[in-house]
């Protein structure tokens, strides 16, 4: 688990990814920890693909507009024609050094590698697109909830 100076110490805004955020709505401590200071200094940038995410896998409608209003608190980040542009670009490279991933995990890649925003994630997808680009990732380890 990083230590509070440890997320300090970059200067970026962080992208959260669904796989983080069903931690932190599960209670799971070590991510609340690492989430809250981010949450509190006003760090934390989405776009529409984690949000859907993660309002699909809602149980209910109280859920549903419980998610949905605590993200209208953090940076939204539009999708234009300039993202799909990048986020194709960025699928077509991976596709010939042999990668394929889902087109959600690109589109989200290439929001973080044109905003330089650092990405926490679980997903495996993104370890494979920070191998072969300049995506600056960060896995957390914890204890599961």
């Amino acid at each position: 688990m990083w230590k509070t100076y440890e997320i300090w110490n970059f200067m970026s805004r962080f992208f959260i990814d669904s796989t983080i955020w069903v931690e932190f709505f599960k209670g799971n401590k070590d991510i609340r920890d690492l989430l809250l200071p981010l949450i509190e200094k006003d760090k934390i940038v989405y776009n529409g693909v984690v949000l859907s995410e993660l309002l699909i896998g809602t149980l209910n409608e109280k859920e549903f507009a419980f998610i949905k209003s605590n993200f209208e608190g953090f940076h939204f980040m539009d999708m234009d024609y300039a993202v799909f542009t990048q986020t194709s670009h960025l699928g077509f490279i991976l596709r010939r050094k042999g990668i394929t991933v889902p087109l959600s995990d690109l589109i989200i890649a290439a929001h973080c590698l044109a905003e330089r925003l650092t990405l926490i994630s679980l997903d495996n997808h993104f370890q494979l697109i920070a191998e072969k680009t300049e995506l600056t990732l960060k896995i957390p380890e914890f204890k599961s909830a």
